[in-house]
C-alpha cells in the first residue's frame, strides 16, 4: 500500500511560480504580496502539485520585468519544474500625504512550459476590490484555480 502511494507522488506535476509586485511606493517586497505568494504555494500544493517559488521581486524598470521572467523560468527548468508561472501584482500608489498603504489594483500572470518556455496562458485579474487579507485569498484562490485548470489542460 505505502510503495503504491509513494509512486503516484513520483508522477506529480512540478510548478515553479514567482510574484513580482509593481509599487512605487514600496522598495521591497510588501505584506500583500506575501500574502498572495503563500496563498498561491499552499493553493497549488492542495492540488496535489510538487511547488517551488522564486523569491517575490520587487519591480523596477521594464528591463528587470523580462530579466526576472527569464530568471524565474531558468530557475523552474534547473528544477525540473514542468510549468513555470510569474504572477505579477500591480499596486495603486497611496496618495500623497496619505498614510494608508498602496492597493493591489489588479493581477497578470501567465504560464509557460518550463522546459521548452512557450506561454502557455496569460491572464488578467481585477483586484480593485481587494481592502484586506480575506480578499488576497480569496484572489489567491482565483488563480489557484485558472492555474490548476491550464495544467490539466496541458501536457508539459
Amino acid at each position: 500500500m505505502l510503495l503504491a502511494v509513494c509512486s503516484g507522488l513520483c508522477f506529480a506535476k512540478q510548478i515553479s511560480f514567482q510574484v513580482v509586485q509593481h509599487d512605487e511606493s514600496l522598495k521591497t517586497v510588501g505584506e500583500q504580496s506575501l500574502i498572495i505568494e503563500d496563498e498561491i504555494l499552499t493553493g497549488l500544493f492542495n492540488c496535489g502539485y510538487i511547488v517551488t517559488n522564486s523569491v517575490a521581486a520587487v519591480f523596477f524598470s521594464d528591463g528587470n520585468d523580462e530579466k526576472l521572467w527569464k530568471l524565474g523560468l531558468d530557475e523552474a527548468f534547473d528544477g525540473y519544474s514542468d510549468y513555470f508561472v510569474q504572477i505579477n501584482l500591480f499596486f495603486t500608489s497611496p496618495k500623497e500625504g496619505s498614510k494608508g498603504a498602496a492597493k493591489l489594483e489588479k493581477v497578470y500572470w501567465s504560464i509557460s512550459n518550463a522546459k521548452t518556455g512557450s506561454i502557455l496562458a496569460e491572464k488578467k485579474v481585477s483586484a480593485s476590490n481587494a481592502v484586506n487579507a480575506d480578499d488576497l485569498r480569496a484572489i489567491s484562490a482565483v488563480l489557484v484555480t485558472d492555474i490548476n485548470k491550464i495544467v490539466k489542460e496541458n501536457k508539459a
